[in-house]
């Protein structure tokens, strides 16, 4: 899993979400509330070979129909440990943010890009012992290209539009600050 970012994670468990209740949620404009906990393996974490437990307790508040020029918006609050279980060493990561989805050009069906917004703590990632390993933060606008449904067609590209507060994470990905704090190099 190279350059992984839990933005990526969380936004296609949105979207996801967001799939499977349309027609509940489009009857009734106000959101949807979710909640997924758990604990999974990742076999083979950035690239390493290594395997790490995953636990995990997520939120969010979906609107589908939401009362503004998106077609898709959510709050979120999520946390992740991620565990070595070779040495115990942990990484915790915190997100606590809104987004929304809009369809700004082209043929849903065909070649389209979507704007994403993300706004708010979008990733924090600490040690076990509490120090701060990275953080993006602020407002992210991204531009997204696909080939078809959002999601379900081809992806095309991305463009990062502006980025106020700092979103190195989302732009690199994450391993290089979990394999050395997780003892995998």
């Amino acid at each position: 899993m190279r350059g992984r970012s839990l933005h990526s994670a969380l936004l296609l468990l949105t979207v996801a979400t967001c799939v499977a209740v349309p027609a509940a949620v489009a009857a009734n404009p106000l959101p949807g509330h979710f909640s997924f906990s758990g604990t999974e393996t990742q076999d083979d974490f950035c690239g390493t070979g290594k395997s790490v437990t995953d636990t995990f307790d997520i939120h969010l508040n979906v609107w589908s129909a939401p009362n503004q020029p998106v077609d898709t918006r959510n709050q979120s609050e999520s946390s992740f440990v991620f565990t070595n279980p070779e040495n115990g060493a942990s990484v915790i990561v915190h997100n606590a943010y809104s987004f929304s989805d809009a369809l700004i050009s082209g043929d849903p069906n065909g070649i389209n890009v979507h704007e994403w917004v993300f706004k708010g703590n979008a990733e924090l990632l600490r040690a076990s012992d509490g120090g701060v390993l990275g953080h993006d933060k602020g407002q992210l606008v991204v531009d997204v290209t696909w080939d078809g449904p959002e999601f379900s067609g081809q992806f095309l590209g991305l463009q990062i539009v502006t980025d106020h507060g700092g979103h190195g994470l989302f732009a690199t990905g994450d391993c290089s600050l979990f394999v050395p704090a997780l003892g995998l190099g």
